[in-house]
């Protein structure tokens, strides 16, 4: 049983990205639905739509660049247990020494980048980094 679906649902997109798999099937709930906004406004998914209208299956398709040999690399910090908390202070040292890199934290405001939760001066629980 899968008690986590953010987790779950970053490890899917993880393992089609590094598989180059044009798309997958995830179950989507409104918990994880702003995180798969959140990524699609990142650029890390293309689209994604629901399946079948009486469940919340959707089929994702992820991002790749005919450019780029490498799909956006992605390190997954969201767990059952033993979260990564970042305070404001350590956001925005982030912020500066690595800037072009991505923080997705999960806030009291909801799923954010660091950038924004540096705007609005709070910290959270770290889920993701994407380089």
């Amino acid at each position: 049983m899968i008690t986590n679906r953010r987790s779950y649902f970053l490890n899917q997109l993880q393992l089609s990205s590094s598989g180059r798999r044009f798309y997958f099937d995830a179950q989507i709930t409104s918990a994880v639905k702003p995180l798969a906004l959140l990524l699609q406004n990142l650029n890390l998914i293309r689209r994604f739509h629901k399946l079948d209208p009486s469940k919340n299956v959707y089929r994702v398709f992820p991002t790749y660049s005919r450019h780029r040999k490498q799909a956006r690399t992605m390190v997954l910090y969201a767990r059952k247990s033993g979260h990564i908390i970042l305070n404001y202070q350590a956001l925005r040292l982030l912020r500066f020494n690595t800037p072009h890199s991505y923080y997705v934290v999960e806030t009291s405001q909801g799923v954010m980048t660091h950038e924004e939760a540096v705007q609005r001066k709070i910290g959270g629980s770290l889920l993701l980094i994407i380089h």
